[in-house]
């Protein structure tokens, strides 16, 4: 793409992705101050995904869903390099709550929607990181599951290489004793990067959903061997994506 063209394009794309989130911000408002409608934002977000990817033109490559179950509760590990990473789960096979840093609260209107039906954390604050696990262990007691993105936010300066795990992930799946699902999204970086006035690229977004790791009979004391485990697979596929792409 010339850059003029990037330039358009990235208007297009913001006019769409506004444009969608405005019209189906009225039907979250419904749903918000019913705890147990909150489920529904998950036919919400796979409408304002699927609709806005395809109007774009972005095409998707969603691998390894059918080893999921809609009924049962995970918690899923993603590297996190762009916004485009919590778009993406609309995609999942099931209801998710995010875990999302504070400044998300702070975007109009999806600000608002973001910390009332998930969960906001300032991750300079240890109180706050506390209190945000113990919401987030509470909402995966309402049969949803969880969408963590392990390293924290977005960090990295040597993409698509991701920066250490956190722990938070680990433990709350190994505290309600659920699977843990390793998320690989490629792409998102190239196709959305993480800059004060980003140029949006056409490209196709993979995303793909890896084997659950059981936490059955694990306690904290398993959590770095865990998240070396969930780190590598990660880490691998993105890294053999790339590979088969140059």
């Amino acid at each position: 793409m010339t850059n003029l063209f990037k330039q358009l394009y990235t208007i297009w794309c913001a006019i769409v992705f506004v444009g969608l989130f405005l019209i189906l911000f009225p039907f979250f408002l419904i749903i918000i101050p019913v705890q147990r409608w909150h489920k529904f934002s998950f036919y919400l977000n796979r409408i304002w995904a699927t609709t806005a990817l395809a109007l774009v033109g972005i095409q998707t490559d969603i691998r390894g869903r059918e080893k999921l179950s809609a009924s049962e509760q995970y918690v899923y590990c993603a590297n996190h390099f762009s916004l485009l990473d919590i778009l993406s789960f609309g995609f999942a096979p099931s209801t998710v709550i995010y875990v999302g840093k504070v400044s998300l609260a702070k975007i109009p209107l999806f600000g608002y929607m973001f910390k009332k039906i998930h969960v906001t954390v300032d991750r300079a604050s240890i109180k706050n990181r506390y209190h945000a696990l113990q919401e987030a262990l509470d909402k995966i007691g309402e049969d949803k599951s969880l969408v963590m993105f392990p390293e924290g936010g977005i960090y990295s300066k040597n993409l698509p290489k991701m920066v250490r795990f956190k722990d938070g992930a680990f433990r709350a799946a190994i505290t309600k004793q659920i699977s843990l699902v390793p998320v690989s999204l490629p792409d998102n970086w190239i196709i959305l990067p993480d800059e004060s006035l980003p140029l949006i690229s056409r490209k196709k977004m993979r995303m793909i959903f890896h084997e659950p790791i059981s936490t059955k009979g694990m306690t904290f004391d398993d959590i770095p061997q865990l998240k070396e485990k969930v780190y590598q697979i990660i880490q691998e596929e993105i890294d053999e994506f790339h590979t088969v792409a140059q």
